[in-house]
C-alpha cells in the first residue's frame, strides 16, 4: 500500500514540475542586452559640474524630450529650473554643455541670454523614465575657450528664432485694411518686426497673417511664441494677436503694447501630417500728429513634444570638481548562491530554471573619484555575452544582481566589471558554474519522499517563476 501511495505522488510531482517549468522558460531572456563597454562619464576640458534629476510623468516613458533651464551667472540657491554658477562660467554662456547620467553629450538650444546674467536654455534628455523615477543630467561650466554649441534644430521638431537676418520660410498674407505709407521689416535684431503707419492724422487699420507649413509626426504637441506690439502713435485702441494651428486658434493676446507675452498652447495629431501655423495681427491706431511707426514684433516659434502632467525638475546637486585618479576601482569577494527556498544540496550547483544571486565587494580608493557602474556579464554554453546592472545593498554592503535561471545541463561563466567616475575600468577574474536537473526525491530531508518534498519542489519553481 505505502509503495502504491509513494509512486502516485511522485507521478502528481513530476506534473507539478513540468507545469513550472514551461512557466520559466522566459527568464532566458531578462537582461538580454549586447554588453557595452565603460567609459568615463566626466565631459573632458571642464572643470565643474552639478548634476539634476528630472522626474518621470506618470503617462509613460519620455523619449527626446525638452526641459527648460534658468541658468544664471551669479550666487544663489539652486532650486526646480533655475541654477547658480557663482561666477564659474564665461559671461556669454558659451561653454554651458549638458551629458546624461553615464556621459553622453545632450542637445541643447540657448533661447536667450543677458551676458553675465542669465540664459534660458532648453535641454533635450534623451531618457525619463515614468513616475515616480527619475533621469539624471549633468550640466558643465568653467572651460575658457569653449564656444556654444547651441542648435535650436537638434531640440526641436520645429523652431524659429530669427537670429540670421531672415524670416526662416514664414511667408506674409496681407488680409485686409487701410492703405499705409510705408512698411518696414527687421529680423536682425533677435527677432522679427513689422511697422507701419501713416504721416499724417488717420485711423488706421493693418490686418496681416503670418503663416508656415510644418511637418509632424503623429504625438503631442506644445507651441511657444512671444510677441508684442509697438506704438509710436499718441492713441492707441485694443489690438490682437490669434495663434491659430490648421485654423483653429489655441491662443490670443490683446493690446500687450511694448510688453512680451508669450502665445502658447497644446494640439495633437492622431497621424503624421503637413499643419499649417498662422499669427493674425490686428493693429488699429488713431493719430492725431501723424506719427507713425506702429507695428508688432514676434520672436522664438517653438513647437516641441508635450506630454500631459509634464516631467518635473527635482533637486540640484553639490558643484563637483574632477578628481585626478588613475587607479581603477578594486573587486573583491565574488560569491554567488542559488535563490531556492530549499538547501537542495550542499554546493553551490543550481537547479533547473533556478535563478543565481551574484554578489561582490567593489571599492575605490580613499582619494579616488568614487565607483560610478558595476555590472556583471555571463554567457550560457559559451554563446553571446549578456549583462545586467548590479545595485548596491545596503544591509549587506555588497553590489549584487540576479542572473535569470536556465535549463538543466547548462554551463554558465561570468564576471564582474567595473568603472570609476574618472573612466578607470576594471574586471574579475572568470567564474564558472553547471545548472543541474531538478529530480523529485527526498528535498527535505526528513527520511522520506512524502508530499512535503512535492511543495517544496513547487515551492522552488514558484520562487523563480
Amino acid at each position: 500500500m505505502r509503495k502504491t501511495t509513494l509512486v502516485g505522488i511522485i507521478f502528481v510531482g513530476l506534473i507539478l514540475l513540468s507545469t513550472f517549468v514551461m512557466g520559466t522558460s522566459s527568464l532566458q531572456t531578462v537582461g538580454k542586452q549586447d554588453i557595452q563597454p565603460l567609459s568615463s562619464n566626466w565631459l573632458e576640458g571642464w572643470l565643474y559640474r552639478k548634476a539634476h534629476n528630472i522626474t518621470g510623468s506618470p503617462t509613460g516613458v519620455q523619449i527626446n524630450y525638452p526641459i527648460p533651464l534658468s541658468v544664471r551667472y551669479d550666487n544663489g540657491f539652486d532650486y526646480e529650473n533655475e541654477v547658480y554658477l557663482s561666477g564659474k562660467c564665461r559671461t556669454d554662456f558659451g561653454d554651458i554643455r549638458f551629458t546624461d547620467s553615464i556621459g553622453n553629450s545632450l542637445d541643447y538650444w540657448i533661447q536667450n541670454r543677458i551676458e553675465a546674467v542669465q540664459a534660458l536654455i532648453w535641454v533635450d534628455i534623451n531618457y525619463i523614465p515614468q513616475n515616480p523615477e527619475n533621469s539624471t543630467i549633468h550640466l558643465y561650466y568653467g572651460s575658457p575657450n569653449a564656444t556654444t554649441t547651441s542648435n535650436k534644430d537638434w531640440v526641436f521638431p520645429f523652431a524659429t528664432d530669427f537670429e540670421d537676418g531672415t524670416i526662416q520660410g514664414w511667408e506674409k498674407s496681407w488680409i485686409s485694411g487701410t492703405t499705409w505709407d510705408g512698411v518696414s521689416e527687421d529680423a536682425f535684431q533677435g527677432n522679427y518686426s513689422r511697422s507701419a503707419g501713416r504721416n499724417h492724422a488717420s485711423v488706421s487699420h493693418f490686418y496681416e497673417s503670418f503663416l508656415h507649413d510644418v511637418y509632424l509626426t503623429s504625438g503631442s504637441y506644445y507651441m511657444h511664441s512671444a510677441a508684442c506690439f509697438h506704438y509710436m502713435d499718441y492713441y492707441q485702441i485694443p489690438q490682437e494677436i490669434q495663434l491659430l494651428v490648421n485654423e483653429e486658434e489655441i491662443d490670443n493676446i490683446s493690446n500687450p503694447n511694448t510688453i512680451w507675452r508669450w502665445l502658447e498652447g497644446n494640439f495633437t495629431l492622431s497621424e503624421s501630417t503637413l499643419i499649417g501655423l498662422e499669427f493674425k495681427f490686428h493693429l488699429q491706431t488713431v493719430s492725431g500728429f501723424g506719427n507713425g511707426g506702429n507695428g508688432y514684433y514676434i520672436d522664438s516659434v517653438i513647437i516641441r513634444k508635450w506630454c500631459d502632467p509634464e516631467p518635473t525638475h527635482g533637486a540640484w546637486g553639490a558643484e563637483e570638481v574632477p578628481v585626478d585618479d588613475d587607479t581603477p576601482p578594486q573587486i573583491h569577494s565574488v560569491n554567488w548562491r542559488t535563490t531556492a527556498p530549499y538547501p537542495f544540496v550542499e554546493s553551490s550547483i543550481p537547479r533547473h530554471t533556478e535563478p543565481v544571486i551574484v554578489t561582490a565587494n567593489v571599492s575605490d580608493e580613499t582619494e579616488g573619484s568614487g565607483v560610478a557602474f558595476v555590472h556583471v556579464s555571463y554567457h550560457i554554453n559559451s554563446s553571446q555575452w549578456w549583462w545586467t546592472t548590479m545595485t548596491y545593498n545596503t544591509t549587506e554592503e555588497l553590489w549584487t544582481a540576479t542572473i535569470p535561471g536556465q535549463p538543466g545541463n547548462s554551463s554558465l561563466e561570468f564576471f564582474i566589471g567595473t568603472s570609476d567616475l574618472a573612466g578607470n575600468v576594471q574586471e574579475s577574474s572568470l567564474f564558472r558554474y553547471e545548472v543541474q536537473h531538478l529530480i523529485v526525491g527526498d528535498l527535505n530531508g526528513d527520511g522520506s519522499v512524502d508530499i512535503f518534498d512535492i511543495v517544496a519542489a513547487a515551492g522552488h519553481y514558484g520562487e523563480s517563476w
